[in-house]
């Protein structure tokens, strides 16, 4: 039968626990029913009791106990301060007794080792935040570092690929012996009337839906650059015939009006190519310059057409219209 040592214990016990639950339990956010809670305080503080009345001096269980506190379902709350008033308010025992006297030393125990389990949650917390603030800003940098590059490598106004990017791929192209390299220089034909007919954003129009045009009906490993104003090359690993199939497909893409808001604009290009046979060393620039010689080609000879020429023609070529064969708009269609 219980003593009325016992039944006091027990009464304190249940008064404690109480007040401590009301404490942590009020707009915690908890979902567990606060007398869920008043159990599992009254066993914390049962199981403190029977530490403080044992041997040897209990304090490795005591700092279990604490880290208790910590984890679930108290984890999400912040109760240092009940936790604190709690245990150490709580007088077991008679003055004097082994409980009574030991009873704030385990206490303190708990509660020390509770509050250092909550130190140690907030720094992995604040490490965890720190790392994802880390990898946001790291995210942050590659992205503007790929968005500086690609702006560094491609025209503003069609984000086709500028000269730099042009000529860099090329020396790629060329590093593969086993392939030729066909370079492909479009000049828009009469570009200035538009320009002063319509209106420069009429223009920046036409050259916008040209290139889309021309990405549209290029082969997947040609590099699409506008070279500047009105002119574009393309440039890819290639066969002889390959070029002439390219430049007949660049022909026939620009047999269509482009609808800007001004109205359609009737566009036509002249179109020179050039190419450099497999195993061959491929200037960029010497490539280039037999792709212009053959497009002014194809612009003397009526617009509309294309004309194909080789990077080894002779250095001081014959006239233009007796050494490029021209093929006009009718022939690539």
């Amino acid at each position: 039968m219980p003593t009325d040592t016992d039944a006091r214990t027990t009464a304190a016990i249940a008064a404690t626990t109480r007040e401590w639950a009301r404490a942590v339990h009020s707009g915690s956010g908890l979902t567990v029913p606060k007398q869920h809670l008043e159990q599992l305080f009254a066993a914390i503080v049962a199981e403190l009791l029977d530490l403080a009345g044992g041997e040897p001096f209990p304090v490795a269980a005591a700092r279990a106990i604490g880290r208790r506190l910590a984890e679930a379902p108290f984890d999400r709350t912040r109760m240092l301060a009940p936790a604190t008033r709690a245990l150490l308010g709580f007088a077991p025992g008679e003055p004097g007794s082994l409980v009574g006297t030991r009873w704030s030393f385990v206490a303190s125990h708990a509660i020390d080792s509770y509050a250092e389990a909550l130190q140690q949650r907030a720094l992995a917390q604040q490490e965890r935040s720190l790392s994802e603030k880390v990898s946001v800003r790291v995210r942050e940098i590659t992205a503007l570092q790929n968005r500086l590059r690609h702006e560094a490598t491609h025209d503003a106004l069609t984000d086709l690929a500028n000269r730099s990017l042009l000529q860099e791929r090329v020396r790629q192209m060329a590093a593969d012996r086993s392939r030729g390299v066909g370079l492909l220089l479009l000049d828009l034909d009469d570009f200035k009337q538009i320009n002063d007919g319509f209106g420069h954003t009429v223009g920046d129009e036409v050259l916008v839906e040209i290139s889309r045009r021309l990405r549209a009906i290029c082969p997947e490993e040609t590099v699409v650059c506008r070279y500047g104003g009105d002119e574009f090359v393309l440039a890819l690993p290639a066969r002889r015939d390959t070029l002439s199939e390219v430049a007949m497909g660049v022909l026939a893409a620009l047999r269509d009006p482009v609808k800007t808001t001004s109205g359609p604009v009737p566009v036509s290009a002249s179109v020179g190519t050039a190419f450099c046979p497999p195993g061959r060393v491929c200037d960029f620039s010497d490539l280039l310059r037999s792709a212009d010689r053959a497009m002014y080609s194809a612009k003397t000879a009526g617009k509309r057409r294309f004309a194909l020429s080789e990077i080894d023609e002779e250095v001081e070529p014959a006239p233009l219209a007796d050494t490029r064969p021209i093929y006009d708009t009718a022939v690539a269609g």
